[in-house]
């Protein structure tokens, strides 16, 4: 069946970002956000076509683990997600969970590493020549909304951005990204960051190549958005999955329209 993937996984992407607002507060949008600067950074770094498509869908599903890590590893005790300092297991749940995905290019270590600083600080203790460019374009992206994301774009909080990258160069952040934001950033376009009109902005530079899937693909993606979207039940997540099935045996050519509906019901 030929999918749009990126268009689903961006479906999830927002199911992930109504979870995160939940229990670390971040930002609205955050995901979506995250990956309109990751492509706008890579842009200026020549990466265009299915690599270009393949750092956004990372890019929307950087914290895909997040929910599954307060199921496994905090039992539930949400009040523990703030405090918690162990990064890295999210990180390695979250790359575990992507190479269920189908990607065009090799993205491998891209969600692993994308909590690394760039002079070796990060839960894995890899210096910035040791992670993969993806992982480092969607660091920076993501410590820039985290920071500044839910105070508004402004050009106070640009200037302090812009600040922060300059003084964390090297230690937390590396220097080909530090500069590949700061060209595709000028104050301006940083600005849009606060509107509505960066995810239509997001959608128009990211190519959608759709992509042929066999029932078992499909399959994974289905069980993939139920492992982000019933994290508060592990009854209704296995309930999800045993609809999936019986959707997936019933009618394969039905699956897709059958499975949106259930989860936009749901």
């Amino acid at each position: 069946m030929l999918l749009d993937v990126l268009g689903l996984l961006s479906a999830c992407s927002y199911a992930l970002d109504c979870v995160e607002a939940e229990l670390v507060h971040v930002s609205d949008k955050h995901a979506k956000r995250v990956a309109y600067m990751s492509v706008c950074m890579a842009e200026q770094l020549g990466i265009s076509g299915e690599s270009l498509q393949d750092l956004a869908a990372c890019a929307l599903l950087h914290d895909n683990a997040l929910t599954q890590y307060i199921q496994e590893e905090l039992h539930k005790d949400v009040a523990n997600v703030v405090q918690a300092s162990q990064v890295g297991i999210h990180c390695t749940l979250g790359e575990k969970n992507i190479q269920r995905l189908p990607f065009h290019t090799d993205v491998k270590n891209v969600i692993l590493y994308h909590h690394e600083n760039a002079n070796g600080s990060g839960p894995f203790e890899k210096t910035w020549e040791e992670v993969p460019l993806f992982s480092r374009i969607i660091h920076l992206s993501d410590l820039l909304d985290r920071a500044y994301g839910a105070k508004g774009f402004t050009e106070d909080i640009f200037n302090k951005a812009c600040g922060y990258l300059h003084k964390n160069e090297g230690t937390v952040v590396d220097k080909e990204c530090v500069d590949a934001f700061l060209r595709a950033f000028p104050l301006p376009h940083f600005l849009t960051l606060g509107e509505d009109s960066f995810e239509k902005n997001l959608w128009e530079k990211i190519p959608r190549i759709k992509q042929e899937l066999s029932f078992a693909q499909i399959e994974e993606l289905a069980s993939f958005f139920a492992q982000i979207v019933d994290y508060k039940s592990p009854f209704t997540n296995l309930f999800c999955h045993i609809m999936q099935l019986y959707i997936c045996k019933k009618s394969r050519q039905t699956l897709l329209p059958g499975l949106m509906l259930f989860y936009k019901v749901y």
